[in-house]
């Protein structure tokens, strides 16, 4: 009986003494090094991390596998300090992940910008990864042939996010305990165990679906509970779509010129493919953009807690 053996990817991992500093990965086919920081230790960066590069902060996954990360890059010198910056700047994130190259030739700018937008791209597609940049990320001056060996560089980097369990994938995003929400009539997204690899070697394998269910809480509900005000405008996750729906005050999204029952309807028509509004509209705020999804989740929350603190009956 021949046995099929998943592709490997081997790496290199240095851990420090203590565990009181950063973990540096290193790929073995790849010009890649990264090194993953906790917040409480991104003061503990050695000087040779100030160089060109690109970083990911991200935030601790919730109870459906769902995160949010903010993408940056760094110019010549300052990779290290560009974290220790974002520890006044930002606090929502707890660790983060920083990119650079494996030798004695940095990258230079370009390729630092180039990287940054790819991997903004890369999690703008997954539907569970909320992004914290106001807009997209770009550098167009890298060459074509640059790029292709660029592209090099990105597998270590998901490879590493998944052992960190900030898959790309939304089929093993959720951990068993939890179910993914959706509204009526929205595309169905698989609800699976979280499988985050004993090694730095990646695998593939098939996971079992798992019953979901649907939320009963609309749009209405949200504004009801202050959650979210009439008159609020919604911006599309895809920062390449532009128009915008409007919060009417009876829980309709008024979208060119006509109100529309169910946030997945005026979606879809934006995007020209089937749309879950719910991840799809966005509301900004001071903290960044908070999706329709994360609004009824925090609904749900009060909920539960609200049912939980109320007395029994009395029989």
């Amino acid at each position: 009986m021949e046995t099929h053996q998943a592709e490997t990817s081997p790496y290199k991992v240095l851990m420090p003494q203590g565990l009181s500093g950063p973990i540096e990965v290193i790929s073995e086919y790849s010009i890649v090094r990264m090194a993953v920081v906790e917040r409480a230790h991104a003061t503990k960066l050695h000087e040779s991390w100030n160089v060109p590069g690109a970083y990911l902060l991200l935030d601790r996954p919730d109870a459906l596998g769902r995160w949010g990360v903010y993408v940056g890059m760094a110019a010549p010198g300052t990779l290290a300090h560009r974290l220790r910056d974002h520890l006044r700047a930002r606090d929502h994130w707890y660790r983060a992940v920083l990119i650079r190259r494996d030798n004695e030739h940095p990258f230079h700018t370009s390729q630092a910008g180039w990287l940054e937008g790819h991997l903004y791209d890369l999690l703008a597609k997954a539907p569970h990864v909320r992004l914290h940049n106001g807009k997209r990320p770009q550098d167009l001056t890298l060459s074509a042939h640059d790029q292709i060996g660029m592209r090099t560089c990105v597998p270590p980097i998901i490879d590493l996010l998944h052992f960190l369990s900030h898959t790309l994938d939304p089929a093993i995003a959720a951990p068993p305990q939890a179910t993914a929400t959706e509204e009526a009539g929205s595309p169905a997204e698989l609800a699976v165990p979280r499988t985050a690899p004993a090694t730095m070697r990646t695998t593939e394998a098939s996971s079992p679906r798992r019953p979901r269910y649907r939320s009963s809480i609309t749009v209405r509900d949200l504004i009801e509970a202050g959650l979210l005000t009439p008159g609020t405008s919604l911006v599309p996750k895809p920062s390449h779509l532009r128009e915008q729906a409007v919060v009417n005050l009876d829980g309709t999204l008024q979208f060119r010129g006509t109100p529309r029952e169910k946030p997945s309807d005026p979606a879809s028509e934006l995007a020209g493919s089937q749309q879950n509004g719910w991840e799809f509209w966005r509301v900004e705020t001071r903290h960044g953009p908070v999706s329709l999804s994360d609004l009824r989740s925090e609904l749900e929350r009060r909920q539960a807690a609200s049912h939980a603190a109320a007395p029994p009956r009395a029989e």
